[in-house]
């Protein structure tokens, strides 16, 4: 058992170790194999069952988390009612942003499956910086690329909503 930074509760250790998880996920595209070894000690796994918020909309966001195993649903509160805006699978990754710029969670990701994680805080991401800014760089690239690739989807879906309007 190994206690959970997260929330401070006891869970038991995962049977892979992370750094086998890491080709996995795309956020590491631009990462190193020999670099696989040294993230390791930056980051943790932690577990969530079916039904169970990772994070709500608007909480801290001090937590970025890479899905190894499981579905997370993506909602957005819109006046009264919550809306499912994406379901996320293994190898995608959660909550970039917020390592990126430290504010508030923008959605809630809940677990639609069990689900296994790989959580990066900032406060480590930072540290991997100042101790080996080329990995970190690396992981950077792969976050801009993510978020450039989700920006362009939001902008075809914005205009051709914008279209069928007019």
């Amino acid at each position: 058992m190994i206690l959970c930074p997260l929330t401070g509760k006891m869970q038991p250790e995962m049977s892979s170790s992370i750094e086998k998880l890491l080709p996995r996920l795309e956020v590491f595209n631009f990462v190193e194999k020999e670099d696989y070894s040294t993230l390791e000690s930056y980051m943790f796994t932690y577990d969530y069952e079916k039904g169970a918020y990772v994070f709500k909309e608007g909480a801290h966001g001090g937590y970025m988390f890479f899905i190894a195993d499981g579905e997370v649903e993506i909602i957005k509160q819109f006046d009264t009612a919550k809306h499912t805006i994406a379901t996320l699978g293994a190898g995608r990754s959660v909550g970039e942003m917020s390592l990126i710029d430290g504010a508030p969670r923008s959605a809630t990701a809940r677990a639609k499956t069990a689900l296994k994680l790989i959580v990066l805080k900032r406060e480590d991401f930072n540290k991997l910086n100042s101790e080996n800014p080329a990995i970190a760089n690396r992981i950077l690239m792969g976050i801009a690329s993510l978020l450039s690739h989700s920006l362009r989807e939001t902008n075809n879906r914005f205009t051709e909503k914008l279209l069928s309007i007019c």
